[in-house]
């Protein structure tokens, strides 16, 4: 086997190594080229913009405009008063006066100028046909018997439940000219002052229709019995 000299392996590799290097730099001079012309390329087949520039263009102003801006202003002319504008309100009513354009005809008969006037009849309370009201009356003394419109069962009292107890109460009262109970007072009861407040507390808020005395509401005494009974509280 021939065996290389250390200058000829020296030599080589210097060979080598140039060859190597006018490679990378033929390399890296052509790339930069060979883009830009395709690029150019590219750029060149592209349309072109063009800038557009928009431009506002003032109206003339009309030609009386500027004959007013012209015209200077009166030193000596004095400012025109404006008198305050009147307020006519709804609730006024406004009086107009009218001259009616014409004239009486004078073969018109005469009208008097007066009008008599029918005297004015008047009615006294002190007439015999004039009902005398008194300050209440009797069931017997009006037009038409009550007519109950509400009539509430009083409440039977715990304590007398409790120990059986059973009983009445006699009350009167007045039932005035709205229908409402006043004036209650009771007569008589068993046993007593058991069931007196229970009954009291039913009785003023019951409502009727007023009596009346031909035909003028009035006020009327009423009496009336009250019971308390258990079996009818359980039933």
């Amino acid at each position: 086997m021939e065996t290389r000299s250390p200058a000829r392996s020296a030599i080589l590799w210097t060979v080598a190594v140039g060859l190597s290097l006018g490679l990378n730099v033929v390399l890296f001079d052509l790339m930069p080229r060979l883009i830009d012309k395709r690029g150019s390329r590219r750029l060149e087949c592209e349309p072109c913009i063009e800038m557009v520039n928009i431009v506002r263009i003032k109206h003339p102003e009309p030609r009386a405009r500027r004959e007013e801006k012209r015209e200077e202003p009166k030193v000596n002319e004095t400012p025109k008063k404006v008198s305050p504008k009147k307020m006519v309100y709804a609730n006024r009513p406004v009086r107009q006066t009218m001259d009616l354009p014409f004239e009486i005809n004078p073969k018109l008969p005469p009208v008097p100028c007066a009008v008599s006037v029918p005297p004015m009849k008047t009615v006294s309370l002190g007439a015999p046909d004039a009902p005398v009201l008194k300050g209440s009356y009797e069931m017997g003394e009006i037009d038409h018997p009550l007519t109950t419109l509400a009539r509430v069962p009083p409440v039977y009292p715990m304590k007398a439940r409790r120990m059986g107890i059973e009983g009445w109460v006699k009350v009167r009262f007045i039932v005035n000219e709205q229908g409402r109970v006043e004036d209650i007072r009771i007569v008589e009861s068993r046993p007593e002052k058991v069931f007196d407040e229970a009954v009291i507390r039913c009785v003023s808020i019951w409502r009727f229709t007023p009596g009346t005395v031909d035909g003028i509401p009035v006020k009327t005494w009423v009496k009336t019995t009250v019971q308390f009974d258990l079996q009818k509280e359980k039933g």
